[in-house]
């Protein structure tokens, strides 16, 4: 790993001891991590290198092979404003989605910015100057003026969802997330642990080709119709246009606001007074539906939630509920006491023996405070990220920045949410970092920090809010404690901040980032001569690019 020659620092040797390798270090290639990556080019910032722990771009789309893996929103919200996409069906499949990530990374340039295969352990911060030092699993580490951390919100999949004796199990466990396809299950035993969006997709998709298939039920799942078909002539007429993705694109987003704009502005009491009479008679309706998809009684019953629709992210399945129609499905709802060597001892006693145990149990994810290690992200002052969740819940000033960490935003955080999809959130936060990038190299600054006061007040008016309140009642109160539900809403101490309040429409989350002043809610400051890097990039210029030794 070289640094710059002293002719690159006009000889300064003191500018080539403390040069940054880059101006930028995105952490991320999924899909938070292309959007940054985007926004960075097209503000006309090039000194950057994207890292990523697997071995290509579109993050958990690598991850997510299993059988029958899909969008369950529609394709034409699941894609950057900028590059639209010709999508072959309603709902694509995950190739499809991981070839749309990798073109849009491609016609962007970001190939040549990446580096795969390294993971991220450390992030550490030098206000002496003025830039970050990003350790990596190989021993080697990264100096970067700025920090992008942009792995997303579903971090790690949840390997055992808290059963013991996983170990002791001496058949195929299959993770949902990193599918083993050599591994041949046909006329197999299987076992699918978790009914969630994972579950409804991998069920249908193998239930066909294996002995014998159970599905264990810990709480029943909303699930709805998928209206999926392959687009015909019209469909692909109307994805070559870019006004109708412009269209559709909005749609989505105008429904949310709709919704957070009525919360907001009505009494609580009638919020939720009209969100439970929807759901009483959505709730009836959902049982006519089961009676023409399932046919077994018992079955029938205990597939209906106890929860309400709205505690958790709907899901939509297709061929979900009939598999229980045939004679190698069944649905177990008897709690797993254990994993034996053979397979599966229920709280009953009755040990199941099986072939192939998938577990479907979802992913940790950034809204809990204890996702983010102690020691991994220290700041100024002695400030460690991990520690200061732990202490004060999730917050972040437009949910990407918090004071005490100068030059590092997350692509998603706390409060995040701008009601369409993770990738609009990405394009979002990329385009919110970009602005106060550009602002910096217009002022000649080396170190940027949002405001503790703008911080302040942007997180009091999260948790506030009249919309906060409602799903903090609705969420926490009504379904997760009362019906002891996971919900990815809320996290464990109570707070819902995947879910951000609106205050109005020019007010959302996707405005904010397009007209909000950077010079009103950061500081800007350079180096002073003696600690200066000498690494100022003026607004049209861009910087040697440095090689990155593996």
């Amino acid at each position: 790993m070289r640094t710059r020659s002293l002719s690159e620092n006009n000889g300064n040797p003191t500018a080539a001891r403390v040069q940054p390798q880059f101006e930028v270090v995105v952490i991320g290639a999924g899909v938070s991590g292309i959007g940054a990556g985007c926004q960075l080019r097209r503000a006309g910032i090039d000194d950057f290198v994207i890292l990523d722990r697997r071995s290509d771009f579109s993050g958990t789309w690598i991850a997510n092979t299993y059988p029958g893996v899909a969008l369950d929103v529609p394709s034409t919200s699941y894609e950057f404003t900028f590059a639209p996409n010709s999508w072959s069906r309603m709902f694509a499949t995950g190739a499809e989605v991981r070839e749309y990530c990798r073109r849009v990374a491609r016609e962007h340039g970001l190939y040549e910015r990446a580096r795969f295969g390294v993971s991220v352990e450390r992030e550490v911060w030098d206000d002496e100057t003025g830039f970050w030092t990003v350790y990596l699993d190989d021993g080697s580490t990264l100096k970067a003026r700025y920090l992008l951390n942009a792995t997303g919100y579903f971090l790690e999949p949840r390997s055992n969802s808290g059963i013991p004796d996983v170990e002791k199990f001496t058949g195929k466990v299959m993770l949902s997330a990193g599918w083993d396809h050599d591994y041949d299950y046909r006329g197999k035993r299987v076992a699918v642990i978790g009914t969630g969006a994972s579950s409804m997709q991998i069920v249908p998709s193998i239930v066909s080709d294996v002995a014998q298939l159970d599905v264990y039920q810990r709480t029943a799942t909303w699930c709805g119709p998928k209206p999926d078909f392959a687009f015909g002539r019209l469909g692909r007429a109307l994805m070559r246009s870019r006004r109708f993705h412009a269209l559709a694109y909005m749609a989505n987003w105008y429904l949310y606001q709709a919704v957070v704009v009525a919360a907001e502005r009505l009494p609580k009491r009638v919020t939720l007074a009209v969100i439970e009479t929807f759901e009483n008679a959505l709730r009836a309706a959902y049982r006519a539906y089961l009676r023409f998809q399932v046919k077994d009684p018992d079955v029938r019953a205990a597939l209906i939630p106890r929860h309400g629709l709205m505690a958790n992210m709907p899901t939509f399945g297709r061929g979900f509920l009939q598999s229980f129609n045939r004679d190698n499905g069944n649905l177990c709802t008897t709690p797993i006491e254990r994993f034996t060597e053979r397979g599966i001892r229920t709280t009953d006693g009755v040990d199941h023996a099986y072939d192939m145990i998938v577990l479907a149990t979802g992913f940790n994810v950034a809204s809990e405070p204890e996702s983010f290690p102690v020691g991994a992200v220290s700041g100024r002052d002695g400030m460690d990220l991990g520690e200061f969740y732990r202490a004060n819940g999730m917050q972040a000033y437009a949910g990407v920045a918090i004071p005490g960490l100068p030059n590092r935003w997350s692509i998603y955080g706390p409060y995040g949410w701008n009601g369409v999809t993770f990738v609009s959130m990405s394009e979002t936060a990329g385009l919110h970092v970009a602005r106060v990038l550009t602002e910096a190299r217009r002022q000649g600054a080396e170190i940027v920090e949002v405001t503790q006061a703008a911080h302040d007040a942007w997180h009091q008016m999260m948790v506030t809010s009249p919309f906060t309140l409602v799903a903090q009642e609705y969420v926490v109160e009504r379904q997760v404690k009362r019906h002891n539900v996971r919900s990815y809403f809320s996290n464990a101490r109570g707070e819902v901040p995947i879910l951000r309040p609106s205050q109005g429409f020019r007010n959302s989350l996707w405005n904010h980032s397009e007209r909000f002043d950077p010079k009103q809610d950061y500081t800007f400051r350079a180096l002073s001569p003696t600690r200066a890097s000498g690494n100022r990039h003026s607004a049209n210029s861009t910087s040697a690019r440095v090689a990155v030794a593996d």
